[in-house]
């Protein structure tokens, strides 16, 4: 999934979760997925991209 379409489908609360699993503040999770040269970045898109899959497969 593209960052574009993330942005797009992250709903409240989505990033809590993120930086739950990746063991980081949920600010720096937000100021990981805005900064792709950040060393957090990868971790959190793919978490995220993840999240929203398994999220998208509850709905079917």
């Amino acid at each position: 999934m593209k960052l574009k379409d993330i942005l797009k489908k992250k709903e409240v609360g989505d990033l809590k979760i993120v930086a739950k699993i990746i063991s980081i503040d949920a600010a720096n999770a937000r100021a990981a997925l805005r900064r792709p040269g950040s060393k957090h970045h990868d971790k959190v898109v793919a978490v995220l991209s993840s999240l929203i899959h398994h999220r998208e497969s509850l709905f079917i």
